[in-house]
């Protein structure tokens, strides 16, 4: 697999953070884009499309649009599925778009409130069920920073189950620098305002579970070249040069280990670029033709 033939696109070299200011530059840059994106949507509100799905007692919260082939939408933690809002229009066009509430998140309820170890894994489970629910046998997905970390789970899991993947700043693990940036955050302030959209409960919650991920070692989650090797899916990971969370490095070897795979950098594009609202419209043109067959190994 070359890479001549697989980059989309790649300007520059300051994915690389040289220095613990930097690193504590851009995480307060990350949490005012988290706080600005968020707390413009209000209160968090079932919409008209919006379903509640039952697992195992908790009730999860999904948005079904459109007609045609299923596309799954799983955003990132903090989230909720109006991180959506700017694509499930022209998505819907041309895909059934599932928008999902990451559990604890939105509209969905916390699955187990005692558990501060949030488990990607397990929400990779709620959603096959829901999967299973519709009846939607193959599915396309984008996912997300933490929804791309979930549909790695899932191709592990069901790699059958997956036509096309998107992963936008998705993890195959936690780098030093990921966990370096949380635990200089100094304590959980930050994270509260992140999660301050989802009420009172929830707030805490996700604020406390994503100040634990600093403990994760490099090998919990782990997404070794052989599991990458099993997906099956054509996949595009798309990725920020200047990502503080996802080092260079890390998308590369995404890309080097997952079979029928495309690398995009984005230059500037932080750590979910899909968010930045001068970017939308890119984002929506090259996934739509990568999603609709456009894109082949040889381009």
């Amino acid at each position: 697999m070359g890479y001549d033939l697989h980059i989309r696109w790649v300007v520059g070299t300051n994915a690389v953070i040289n220095s613990k200011n930097e690193i504590m530059r851009r995480f307060a840059i990350l949490i005012l884009v988290f706080n600005t994106c968020l707390t413009s949507y209000g209160q968090v509100k079932v919409n008209p499309n919006g379903k509640f799905f039952d697992y195992n007692g908790t009730q999860i919260y999904y948005e079904d649009t459109g007609t045609g082939e299923p596309l799954l939408l799983l955003h990132k933690f903090f989230g909720t599925t109006d991180n959506w809002k700017p694509y499930v229009e022209s998505f819907s066009k041309q895909f059934r778009t599932i928008a999902v509430d990451m559990m604890g998140h939105g509209r969905s309820d916390i699955y187990n409130e005692h558990d501060l170890n949030f488990k990607h894994e397990e929400y990779a489970k709620v959603i096959i069920a829901l999967l299973d629910s519709l009846n939607l046998k193959k599915v396309n997905a984008i996912g997300a920073s933490a929804g791309g970390l979930t549909l790695h789970h899932l191709n592990v899991m069901q790699p059958d189950r997956f036509n096309s993947v998107i992963t936008i700043g998705g993890h195959i693990y936690f780098s030093t620098e990921s966990r370096e940036i949380i635990a200089r955050a100094g304590g959980m302030e930050g994270f509260l305002n992140a999660a301050k959209i989802h009420g009172s409960e929830k707030q805490e919650y996700l604020a406390k579970a994503f100040w634990e991920f600093r403990k994760l070692a490099d090998s919990d989650p782990s997404f070794t070249p052989d599991k990458l090797n099993t997906f099956k899916a054509k996949w595009l990971v798309v990725l920020g040069d200047n990502d503080p969370f996802i080092p260079l490095r890390l998308g590369m070897e995404m890309h080097q280990g997952i079979p029928n795979s495309w690398l995009w950098v984005v230059p500037n594009g932080g750590h979910t670029p899909h968010l930045n609202d001068d970017f939308q419209a890119e984002f929506k043109r090259v996934s739509l033709e990568f999603l609709t067959g456009k894109w082949n190994k040889k381009n």
